[in-house]
């Protein structure tokens, strides 16, 4: 875990999964399904997984992941709830 997490709003942690997707900036909103994502796998899971660590300090563990099924979710293992921004 690096020493000096930088902390992040739900709307750049969104932005980060845009990146991590290869999705246009903006994209996710937080409704979509997983496994309607054309570039859902288990690389994206990885960036995931790190951006949550270096963001904001929350450790996720692949298994937590795969029980996700939306974007919102993942939002909500990231620490962020459905109205935060």
């Amino acid at each position: 875990m690096p020493e000096n997490p930088k902390t992040i709003t739900r709307d750049e942690f969104l932005l980060e999964l845009d990146e991590i997707l290869g999705l246009r900036s903006g994209t996710l909103r937080g409704d979509e399904r997983l496994d309607e994502l054309q570039n859902w796998d288990s690389t994206a899971l990885v960036g995931l997984i790190v951006l949550a660590e270096t963001t904001n300090e929350t450790q996720i563990s692949p298994e937590q992941v795969v029980g996700c099924s939306t974007v919102a979710d993942l939002l909500r293992l990231a620490g962020f709830d459905d109205r935060s921004s």
